[in-house]
């Protein structure tokens, strides 16, 4: 059978989790904000409608939400994660080969599949995550990761479910999505391919690969790779090896003295140094960083500490 993959995707998934145990948010605004409440990062449907766009800083939006009635919810990663994982069991009842692409998004094999039973297992997986989790999610098969990816969630007639194996559908929607779509493209890659008259994602898929990869580098390239159904992207059923975290926080309030910006530093650098242990495939350094907004101090400034050795922590054994 000709390889297909699934991406399903938990719609708002935050603001999702937070409803599953408040019924009394359906139908309501909800907007959950970053660490130390900095700034919306998910937004309902509703939230979305009243004007409220990805990473507004809260306080600008503050005074509308207490007078629209939106609800407010601080990041909890760890109810997050555990809903996350309930998601994904239910993923592997219907296929053993899932990749966690992250939090909120995964990516199921369905090669096994006949290809006239695909959209009804995948809105069979829909209800079956909504009934078990109350997670909506949406879902959409394309023979690469790069065509699975958002068209379920962009259209709305679709009812959550797209999929791109059919030819008849597949020249339909790439005509019609913008390119800014496509994973992987982002403003800079957006103006460029603007330059070289491509508008749609039909238009990408058509495009010579070399002045793309001249102009966006090898992504660019395997980008229209993917579009024309030549996989170059493979499904990871294991965590990959990482080579460095990061662990970041806003201050909720205007940090002006440097002894309140080092107590919070030391937290993170623990935490830094604790996710390295282990998960890189080297001793780590680390550095430590701060930066302040050009609103408050004209052009950003940004102030580095020299770069620490961070060792392993090694168990200790003895004979016995």
């Amino acid at each position: 059978m000709s390889r297909a993959l699934a991406l399903i995707d938990g719609n708002s998934v935050y603001c999702s989790c937070e409803r599953v145990f408040d019924p009394k948010l359906a139908g309501v605004p909800v907007i959950v904000l970053s660490n130390n409440d900095g700034c919306a990062i998910v937004r309902t449907a509703e939230a979305k409608a009243l004007g409220i766009r990805m990473g507004e800083p809260f306080f600008k939006i503050r005074e509308m939400c207490r007078s629209q009635g939106v609800r407010v919810f601080s990041s909890n990663y760890t109810l997050y994660g555990d809903m996350s994982a309930r998601t994904n069991a239910v993923y592997r009842d219907f296929s053993p080969r899932v990749e966690i692409y992250s939090i909120d998004e995964s990516f199921l094999d369905l090669s096994d599949v006949r290809a006239d039973r695909r959209v009804e297992l995948a809105r069979d997986l829909r209800a079956t995550v909504r009934a078990w989790t109350g997670i909506p999610t949406c879902v959409g098969i394309g023979p690469t990761k790069t065509l699975a990816n958002h068209i379920a969630k962009s259209v709305p007639d679709l009812d959550g479910v797209c999929d791109l194996t059919d030819p008849v559908a597949y020249d339909h929607w790439l005509c019609r999505i913008s390119v800014s779509e496509v994973c992987g493209i982002g403003r800079a890659s957006l103006a460029k391919l603007e330059a070289l008259g491509v508008d749609t994602v039909a238009d990408l898929r058509h495009l010579d690969p070399r002045p793309v990869r001249k102009a966006m580098t090898v992504v660019g390239e395997r980008i229209i790779h993917e579009l024309r159904g030549l996989a170059c992207l493979p499904l990871e059923l294991m965590p990959v090896q990482r080579r460095g975290c990061a662990v970041t926080r806003s201050f909720s309030s205007r940090a002006s003295r440097i002894g309140r910006r080092w107590s919070r530093r030391s937290p993170r650098t623990r935490r830094a140094s604790a996710r390295s242990c282990g998960a890189v495939d080297s001793p780590p350094t680390m550095s430590v960083s701060s930066t302040t907004p050009a609103s408050t101090t004209g052009p950003t400034r940004c102030a580095r500490s020299p770069r620490l050795s961070c060792c392993r922590r090694r168990r200790a054994t003895r004979s016995r």
